[in-house]
């Protein structure tokens, strides 16, 4: 029987949270995914795969139950991955527990945890029957039959850089899967190849259901490069009657890759070409004052314009210390009904009021075209801001308060 060693399946225990990050791709191979199919960092992806991996998503239907030698390959196949390069590179929860005994024993109690092999089996007598025909050479069992260890003459290769490259280069992407397909058919599929050390089933979130999906993909890693290169120099590649798309899985990231700067290179550009909207402040509606003390403050002047019924102030250009200045209203054409209404004087207090009169046409035109000036100013400044801070401009109270009243 050709050994996989490392099945796609990694879990939690039913009893103890595991911090597992990636446990669907070698993580020498994550590091290479584009975030333009993950949307997330590499961690987040890595510990919604551990998720959706973990156990089978909402409202789906449970893996058939395994029976005979399709069964004991499942234990083998599960119990080599949880001591396998690609897990144990991860696997913090389990690493803890090889080293809390000296030889690095982990006592099958702990093992049946994990839920993938606990959907298996929890028969430690059902486990070692199977362990023992299997010829990876990869696990120990102690003399008593109730622990494992990864043997000694196995140990976990350095995880550097080299190595990632190392691992990428025999690793497939295998497209054309039946969406409703298991693991369990996969790894059985790929049985025949000699030998497959690890196979990812690629998922993503469906959002209504809040569940994960099997894409219709995986990644395949195989032992060496030459058993890679014999598997995608195949003329055809079928599984249930379906050819199967191959590239290689740096070719395929590459290819993600671009295709996600590609679609950022265009909402740059659409962005860009999108013209900024004209700013257009109301016509006939500044109102001039004069008069005005030189302690008289603009909190002041608004407080008494702003108790006419039936008008909004918008905007006041004023300094303490000047006599007179202009009032810009929020409806146009308001500027007459305004100084109408109040009789061409506004009081200031008891003793002083200001004289009001209709700004001028070319006051009028400097006036706005001052205004929005300043209002363009501000807005590129706006944005520039809450791009270096990733803050959305409406989501900023004061940024709407403040367009609100017109300022």
């Amino acid at each position: 029987m050709a050994a996989v060693a490392e099945a796609v399946n990694i879990d939690a225990p039913a009893e103890k949270k595991r911090k597992i990050e990636e446990p669907t791709v070698p993580e020498a191979e994550v590091k290479d995914k584009p975030e333009a199919e993950t949307g997330k960092t590499d961690a987040e992806a890595g510990k919604k795969d551990a998720e959706a991996d973990a156990a089978p998503a909402a409202g789906e239907d449970k893996e058939p139950e395994l029976v005979g030698e399709k069964k004991e390959r499942a234990i083998i196949r599960q119990v080599e991955y949880y001591f396998g390069d690609a897990n144990l590179n991860r696997d913090k929860f389990l690493r803890e527990q090889i080293s809390k005994n000296e030889d690095g024993w982990v006592p099958l109690t702990v093992l049946v945890t994990f839920k993938r092999l606990a959907a298996l089996t929890t028969d430690f007598e059902e486990i070692i029957n199977a362990l023992v025909k299997s010829d990876e050479g990869l696990l120990e069992i102690s003399d008593d039959k109730q622990s494992l260890r990864r043997h000694p003459e196995r140990p976990i290769p350095e995880h550097n850089e080299e190595r990632r490259k190392e691992i990428q280069e025999r690793t497939a992407y295998a497209k054309g899967f039946p969406l409703d397909s298991q693991i369990a058919d996969i790894l059985d599929y790929f049985s025949v190849y000699e030998k497959v050390c690890n196979i990812t089933m690629r998922k993503y979130l469906d959002k209504t259901t809040k569940s994960y999906k099997f894409k219709g993909s995986i990644f395949v890693t195989f032992e060496t490069l030459d058993q890679a290169k014999a598997f995608m120099a195949k003329d055809k590649v079928v599984y249930k009657e379906r050819e199967l798309l191959r590239k290689w899985q740096k070719e395929y990231l590459q290819e993600k890759q671009e295709e996600y700067q590609r679609k950022n290179e265009k909402r740059k550009n659409k962005k860009e070409s999108k013209p900024e909207p004209e700013i257009e402040l109301p016509k006939n509606a500044i109102v001039m004052f004069s008069g005005a003390l030189d302690t008289t403050t603009r909190e002041e002047l608004r407080e008494v314009f702003g108790k006419t019924e039936g008008f909004d102030v918008a905007f006041i250009e004023f300094n303490k210390g000047q006599t007179e200045g202009a009032v810009r209203l929020t409806e146009a054409d308001s500027a007459d009904k305004f100084i109408e209404k109040v009789e061409n004087k506004i009081k200031l207090n008891d003793d002083v009021s200001l004289t009001l009169r209709k700004a001028t046409e070319e006051e009028e035109k400097e006036f706005l075209d001052k205004a929005i000036e300043f209002m363009k100013k501000r807005r590129d400044f706006s944005r520039n801001k809450n791009k270096r801070f990733g803050r959305k401009r409406g989501n900023d109270n004061n940024y709407k308060n403040k367009k609100a009243r017109g300022d």
